[in-house]
C-alpha cells in the first residue's frame, strides 16, 4: 500500500493527498511533521514533508511524487495531461503558485513557527510579492472552470491546497487579500469547496495553528 508521511500543516502534503484522492488510489496517511533527525532524513533527505513509501521505497519532492502517480498508475485519471503543451501550461501555473506566491508568503510563517514579531517591513514585502505573484497568475490561470481548463489538474491540487493555508494565515497581516485580484479566482475556491475529495483535505487554520504550536514545544 502508499503510505503518504506528512501533516496537514504543509500544502505540499495536502497537495499530494488531493491527488491520491482524485485518482482513486489506497493509501495510508502517516501524521508526521518535518525532521532534521538522522533517521527522518534517510527517508526524506532535506527533512521536509510530505514523503512517499510505496514498496518500501522512498520519494520526496510533491511535484515528483504527483509525475510517479500518474506513470506508475496509468489506469487511473490523470493529473499531467497527456498533450505536451497542456501539460506544460499546468507545470507552470504550478509553478507560478508554489514559486511566486506560496514562497512570499512563507516570509510570516516562518515567523509565526519561530516565534519572531512580524515587522511591518516584512508584512510590506510580503503583500507586494504575494501581488506580483497574483498579477503573474491571473494571465496563464483559465478557470473554466479549473485553473488549468476544462478538466481537474495536478495544478487544481496546488492551488488549491496553498490558496487555503493562505487565505487562512495573511488575513491575520494583509487586507485586502492581494489574491483575490486574480479574476475568477473566489468563484473557483467555492467551486472547489464542493468537490468531495477537496473536502477530505485538512485546511482549517486551527488544524495549523495547532500543529505549529505542537512543533515549537
Amino acid at each position: 500500500m502508499i503510505k503518504l508521511y506528512g501533516y496537514p500543516i504543509s500544502n505540499y502534503t495536502n497537495k499530494v493527498k488531493l491527488a491520491l484522492l482524485e485518482k482513486g488510489l489506497e493509501f495510508e496517511e502517516i501524521r508526521t511533521p518535518f525532521s532534521q533527525e538522522e533517521e527522518f532524513l534517510q527517508k526524506s533527505p532535506m527533512g521536509k514533508i510530505p514523503y512517499l513509501e510505496v514498496d518500501g521505497k522512498y520519494l520526496v519532492e510533491s511535484q515528483a511524487i504527483l509525475e510517479f502517480l500518474d506513470d506508475a498508475y496509468p489506469t487511473t485519471k490523470r493529473l499531467i495531461p497527456a498533450d505536451p503543451f497542456e501539460a506544460a501550461e499546468v507545470r507552470t501555473i504550478i509553478s507560478f503558485i508554489e514559486n511566486y506566491i506560496d514562497i512570499p508568503a512563507r516570509r510570516l510563517y516562518e515567523s509565526i513557527v519561530e516565534g519572531k514579531t512580524i515587522s511591518p517591513e516584512t508584512v510590506e514585502l510580503t503583500r507586494a510579492s504575494i501581488q506580483k505573484g497574483a498579477k503573474a497568475l491571473s494571465r496563464v490561470a483559465k478557470f473554466s472552470p479549473y485553473i488549468a481548463g476544462k478538466e481537474f489538474t495536478a495544478a487544481d491540487c496546488s492551488a488549491f491546497a496553498t490558496f487555503q493555508i493562505i487565505n487562512d494565515h495573511i488575513a491575520d497581516w494583509i487586507s485586502p487579500n492581494p489574491l483575490f485580484e486574480i479574476p475568477g479566482l473566489q468563484a473557483y475556491l467555492d467551486m472547489m469547496m464542493q468537490n468531495p475529495n477537496a473536502a477530505k483535505v485538512d485546511k482549517p487554520k486551527s488544524v495549523v495553528m495547532k500543529a505549529l504550536k505542537r512543533l515549537r514545544k
